[in-house]
């Protein structure tokens, strides 16, 4: 397939991809901020950690910062503390949540299932590969270290 030498037409497909891509980049804001809301009705820690966090690290910053003798430094370092600060309040974040998802998981059937489902990297999971009529199964994971075989019961 030949590309397409008329301009109108470049400019045109090169529009409607950024439009796709703000589009997106708006839904994983919203989606963002959904589960910040939903994670802070149920942590109420969470909120004064991600304070405590920001304003530590932006101190420390603003700290070091003082005590240099550089106006390069006076202007960078409270600009790191933000982005540092914020950084570490996100991580915070993330944290809680993946611990409050998985903790709520705990104890219920298919768990072990749905943690190997979401696991990070190039896994090929096959759930049920034994079951028992009470529910107890065994799920095989296959990845570069080899065979791995997890339970639930």
């Amino acid at each position: 397939m030949a590309k397409t030498t008329n301009p109108a037409a470049v400019k045109a497909a090169k529009a409607e991809a950024k439009a796709a891509r703000k589009a997106a980049s708006k839904q994983r804001r919203a989606q963002l901020w959904q589960a910040f809301q939903i994670q802070r009705k149920e942590d109420k820690r969470l909120l004064p950690y991600m304070i405590a966090a920001f304003v530590l690290i932006l101190g420390l910053a603003v700290g070091m910062a003082v005590y240099s003798d550089s106006i390069f430094t006076w202007v960078t370092l409270p600009i790191l503390g933000v982005l540092l600060g914020g950084l570490v309040a996100f991580i915070i974040f993330g944290r809680r949540a993946q611990k409050s998802v998985y903790s709520k998981a705990d104890g219920q059937t298919g768990a072990a299932a749905w943690a190997l489902d979401n696991m990070r990297g190039q896994w090929r999971v096959t759930q049920g590969v034994a079951a028992t009529f009470s529910f107890d199964a065994v799920h095989r994971v296959l990845g570069l270290p080899g065979v791995i075989f997890g339970g639930q019961g």
